[in-house]
């Protein structure tokens, strides 16, 4: 056999497409998850706060832990540029945008 013959066909056949194919502009970018709606008023509210002033968010009735939340919230406002203190007592999560004047009721950082 010559090495013409081993190689394969140019034009193979090739089955029909399943998926749809469409541009990258359509795609939506960005992530919603389930809390969505949530997070996006708590970071609004969070625009409005005052130096020294935190939202507290109760967590009773909400269908989301107190770890989901608080991740949901600080992946939120990173992805704003926006940093972040936060501290719970159980029943609340309490949500601060970190400066100067708030670095004495963040936790202390382990060595």
């Amino acid at each position: 056999m010559s090495a013409m013959n081993t190689r394969r066909s140019s034009v193979e056949k090739v089955d029909p497409l399943v998926f749809q194919r469409i541009s990258l502009s359509e795609i939506r970018q960005g992530r919603h998850g389930k809390h969505y709606d949530l997070v996006g008023r708590i970071a609004g509210e969070m625009e409005a706060l005052a130096d020294g002033e935190a939202l507290r968010i109760p967590l009773e009735g909400m269908n989301i832990s107190l770890a989901n939340l608080r991740s949901a919230v600080a992946r939120a406002m990173t992805s704003r540029g926006v940093k972040i203190g936060t501290s719970s007592d159980g029943d609340s999560l309490f949500v601060w945008r970190k400066t100067a004047s708030t670095r004495r009721y963040e936790r202390k950082q382990r060595k």
